[in-house]
C-alpha cells in the first residue's frame, strides 16, 4: 500500500459559475482526480504533487488563475489502511 503524502485542494466557486469552468483543468496531468462536493466547498481536486512549494505554485498558477474560483483550501493526507 502507498504510504506517501497526497495533496488535496478544495475549491469554492463564485456565484453563477458555469459548468464549463471545469474544462480549463481537463487534461492537466497534475490533477489525478476531480470531485464535485456538497457543503462548504464545491469541488475537491486530488493532485500529483510532492512538496509544499510545488503545491503552492500549482494552486496559484493553475487553480486560482481560473476566473471562477472564489477561494481554495489545501491539505495533505496519507493513507494508513
Amino acid at each position: 500500500m502507498d504510504k506517501t503524502w497526497n495533496a488535496w485542494v478544495w475549491v469554492k466557486w463564485k456565484a453563477g459559475t458555469p459548468t464549463s469552468a471545469w474544462e480549463r483543468w481537463q487534461g492537466n496531468s497534475t490533477i489525478k482526480q476531480a470531485w464535485s462536493t456538497q457543503g462548504e466547498w464545491d469541488c475537491c481536486l486530488a493532485l500529483d504533487i510532492t512538496g509544499h512549494d510545488q503545491l503552492e505554485e500549482f494552486v496559484w498558477k493553475h487553480i486560482r488563475s481560473n476566473e471562477w474560483v472564489e477561494s481554495t483550501w489545501t491539505m495533505w493526507a496519507k493513507r494508513w489502511w
